[in-house]
């Protein structure tokens, strides 16, 4: 399914004239010098490529998959085009790297009649250039003197690299493509995805034995052509290369892209998921503004209702990461734009929870939820694999992952904050677990006086009683949330008792008797049993909402009826 996705969108490519798309047996590739040869092959200058620090990416003729020495056509680093050797390297080989390059020039090109042909085979006699140094690193490509055009992009070279590959072609394996159905040569190899550092990952690759079955070697045990495994790895490259289409969320990729042409649907994706605004597609003032609404309705948690919008385009969502040499797929989703609303929409339903920081808050992206649960709110201290379960649960309408609520849970207890985006959460959770397993939804969005669930009702109190205590000693260094919220949560019979004694001190201090009033509201409504013993980690989290509710609904004011009784005596 990913696979003919990636194959169906290169196709969208390849028909653009526009999209400068790498073509069979080529690929886009970071070049980054260009070595200006004569007609003798001797080498008259040296022009870098290097743009703000980045080389240049060109289509080139497609590097090979490297696990030893092995040359590259007319596009290659200084070892193969030079013989120079890494001084850190714990073996030399820089002549059987030349002798390499060498060689593989002569077996395409020996009887081309070309100018350009003889010149890269001359310089091959006897490549000479005195200051290596200035391309020690980086890839290396061939241009004429007194022409504007690479070697590599002169008619003549792209004939008989065509002709190079079509005969490797013929000696592969044929059999009958997973991808396509049609029965053609099999890759047997798949190529290196870019966008990942050091590393350059493969889709598919079976590189040890013990991967293998049925006495097939390599690609021959996931038949996919040669013409599909192109497509798609060029596709992929195509999209991780593109800040139109990828958002980057700690160590998972979230790569995105609709069956046809669909700039706005593709801009409030890439802006729903966190990415920068410079760098959604570029669009007009209008298209802007209607992205814009868009994102209202999504943040009030409604579906918008317009006729700018393409409900059907069907769209593809892809979460990838690396782990060395394998690319890790953390989800896919594929579905049209409008259902994939309708989850977005639920999903903001589901953890909106009252608050000025909700109301005024931009949208709560993906990466925010994760920051809560991460130390210090680094991204690299978000906990693997979460951001894959998240998305799977927000895309897809299934329940957000145990483990998320669980690491919010771990944060509070640590850091003593609540913030709204963690309380939401954690709500959210709560009522999409109850949905699922057909049970009431518990937690509301603000202030519930009537629900009598008593992890929820402990952390109201709990709220009252940091009040008092601030009401009666202002700021002070500890409160009773440092020093008692994770033992309330753990054993609410052992601290209660010991908070309420407390309360009465704070009261009598600061003759606030509206708090006393709210104590005896919420107290009056446990069993006869009392405070419980213990919370489960689902009433811990109703605690920590029934704590949040108060706190917000205290930022609102008490009726105006209640603060004349109180100034005139109160109870």
């Amino acid at each position: 399914m990913i696979l003919q996705a990636l194959c169906g969108y290169y196709d969208r490519l390849a028909a653009n004239p526009d999209s400068n798309v790498a073509m069979p047996g080529w690929a886009v590739t970071p070049v980054s010098a260009c070595i200006t040869l004569n007609d003798n092959g001797d080498v008259v200058n040296m022009l870098s490529l290097i743009e703000d620090k980045k080389p240049k990416p060109m289509i080139v003729p497609q590097q090979p998959k490297r696990t030893a020495v092995k040359a590259a056509f007319l596009c290659d680093n200084a070892g193969y085009f030079f013989g120079a050797d890494d001084p850190k390297a714990k073996k030399q080989v820089g002549e059987e790297k030349l002798e390499a390059a060498r060689e593989f020039h002569r077996e395409i090109l020996g009887e081309i009649d070309d100018n350009g042909a003889r010149a890269v085979l001359n310089f091959f006699e006897s490549p000479a250039y005195e200051n290596l140094e200035d391309i020690k690193s980086g890839n290396i490509v061939f241009r004429l003197e007194g022409s504007a055009e690479y070697i590599h992009d002169r008619p003549a070279m792209k004939a008989a690299w065509e002709r190079y590959n079509n005969k490797s072609s013929e000696s592969a394996n044929v059999a009958q493509c997973l991808v396509t159905g049609e029965t053609a040569p099999i890759a047997r190899l798949h190529g290196n995805l870019s966008g990942f550092g050091q590393d350059k990952p493969t889709v598919v690759g079976f590189n040890q034995e013990s991967f293998e079955s049925y006495h097939k070697s390599q690609g021959a045990n996931a038949p996919v052509s040669e013409s599909a495994a192109f497509r798609y790895v060029t596709a992929l490259n195509a999209l991780i290369s593109d800040p139109q289409h990828i958002v980057r969320m700690a160590d998972t990729k979230v790569i995105f892209w609709a069956e046809r042409n669909a700039v706005i649907e593709e801009s409030f994706l890439h802006m729903l998921f966190g990415g920068k605004p410079e760098e959604a597609a570029v669009i007009d003032e209008v298209s802007a503004r209607k992205i814009g609404a868009l994102l209202s309705s999504i943040r009030n948690g409604k579906r918008p209702d317009t006729p700018d919008i393409d409900s059907n385009v069907e769209f593809n969502i892809l979460g990838i990461s690396a782990a060395k040499t394998r690319l890790v797929v953390r989800f896919f989703y594929s579905d049209t734009f409008g259902n994939l609303l309708d989850r977005i929409g639920a999903h903001y339903r589901d953890i909106e929870i009252d608050g000025a920081e909700w109301e005024t808050d931009k949208l709560v992206y993906p990466k925010r939820i994760l920051r809560e649960t991460a130390v210090q709110g680094k991204d690299d201290n978000i906990p693997p694999t979460l951001e894959g379960a998240l998305m799977r649960g927000i895309i897809t309408g299934s329940l957000y992952p145990y483990s998320l609520y669980n690491a919010i849970l771990t944060r509070i207890r640590a850091d003593k904050k609540i913030t709204h985006i963690r309380a939401g959460v954690l709500k959210g959770f709560l009522n999409r677990n109850a949905r699922f397993n057909n049970k009431k939804e518990m937690m509301t969005v603000a202030l519930n006086t009537e629900e009598t669930n008593q992890g929820y009702l402990l952390g109201r109190l709990f709220a009252v009683l940091e009040k008092a205590q601030y009401e009666a000693l202002g700021s002070v260094n500890a409160t009773i949330v440092d020093k008692y919220l994770n033992s309330a949560l753990a054993t609410p019979q052992t601290v209660f008792p010991v908070l309420l004694p407390l309360f009465e001190k704070h009261v009598s201090k600061s003759e606030k008797f509206y708090s006393k009033q709210q104590v005896q509201q919420i107290v009056g409504q446990f069993s006869s049993g009392g405070f419980p013993q213990t919370l489960n980690a689902e009433d811990q989290g109703r605690f920590l909402i029934g704590y949040y509710h108060q706190r917000q609904d205290f930022y609102k004011g008490k009726p105006k009826e209640t603060e004349d009784n109180n100034t005139n005596g109160g109870n």
